[in-house]
């Protein structure tokens, strides 16, 4: 039999990357933190970590086993919190991973509605556009563009959504209007790091055929809000989301460059930890982000629907 105490021990080390020090927060001498690490690797079967004088670092079979021990933990503390109000309520926290453009833009208005229907939750608002480790990071749902393929998590569209190049009427007053796409060689583009790659190869479809270029710029970020920013201050041309600057070509903040053409597309999915038991709070979430992005609730440009399949996240931006 595995002892709970052994796999929220290992959940810790995995954490601090220290056995003594994991066993500090647990109340444990270092002895008997060692002592029972060693006790679950041998009921394991497995060596789940790598030992050196000066590191610890886990093996591919502790990366393994650690997601299936943070959901356990997750489901057991779940269940308990249930028990102990009598029912389940919706209360308590959902930590929310988001696109830093995504969740300030478009996101926290959305969720206002949210908000004053359930006083008792508390929405934790976790905003990046680097791709997120839902095991860990204390992450309940995470709302990414793109999807590949992961059986440990779910992944539920949301929305279809495409790329859009846009500038700001003040640059185009400056510089002209682009004729083609592949003019944008010649112009100053603002790049997005995505996921640590400088994402700067740009395509556009229009009647049938693809039209590709790699743009240059004296600005990049890895920060999708910085980049949409830079571009309504009229510094240069951007690859956006539609989602994330559908408001901006509403306002004539920003203009679609070649509106008769599609660009990439990049669907909408929020992605979870793959497993049976779905708290209550958690469930309702998800079906008001299936309502509000399926619904209507934003531009009829995008067509929106919701779907479900297993995979993980691919893309940020």
């Amino acid at each position: 039999m595995i002892h709970f105490a052994d796999v929220q021990l290992f959940i810790r080390v995995s954490e601090l990357g220290n056995i003594s020090a994991a066993g500090r927060t647990l109340g444990m001498s270092p002895a008997a933190a060692s002592a029972a690490l060693k006790r679950l690797e041998k009921r394991v079967d497995s060596q789940l970590f790598e030992r050196s004088t000066r590191s610890l670092r886990l093996t591919q079979a502790g990366e393994n086993f650690l997601g299936s021990c943070v959901q356990s933990q997750q489901v057991l503390e779940e269940g308990l919190a249930a028990l102990k109000a009598g029912r389940e309520q919706l209360s308590g926290e959902i930590h929310l991973g988001v696109p830093s453009d995504l969740g300030r833009d478009r996101l926290d208005t959305l969720l206002e509605p949210f908000r004053q229907r359930h006083p008792q939750l508390r929405l934790v608002m976790h905003l990046s556009d680097g791709l997120i480790d839902l095991y860990r990071n204390p992450i309940d749902l995470v709302l990414r563009y793109g999807l590949s393929q992961d059986s440990n998590l779910i992944g539920r569209k949301l929305c279809d959504n495409t790329r859009v190049l846009v500038a700001s009427p003040d640059y185009l007053a400056r510089h002209g209007q682009p004729g083609s796409v592949e003019e944008l060689a010649r112009r100053n583009c603002i790049c997005f790091y995505r996921n640590g790659e400088l994402f700067n190869r740009w395509r556009l479809f229009h009647q049938g055929q693809q039209r590709e270029v790699t743009v240059s710029g004296d600005r990049a970020a890895d920060d999708g809000a910085l980049v949409r920013h830079w571009a309504v201050q009229g510094h240069g041309i951007a690859y956006k989301s539609r989602l994330d600057v559908e408001g901006d070509l509403q306002a004539g903040r920003l203009v679609d460059l070649f509106p008769d053409a599609r660009g990439e597309p990049s669907p909408l999915y929020v992605a979870y930890p793959s497993r049976r038991y779905q708290p209550a709070r958690i469930k309702v979430l998800l079906g008001y982000l299936e309502g509000v992005f399926g619904g209507g609730a934003i531009s009829d440009k995008l067509r929106c629907g919701a779907g479900e399949l297993s995979g993980t996240l691919l893309s940020n931006h």
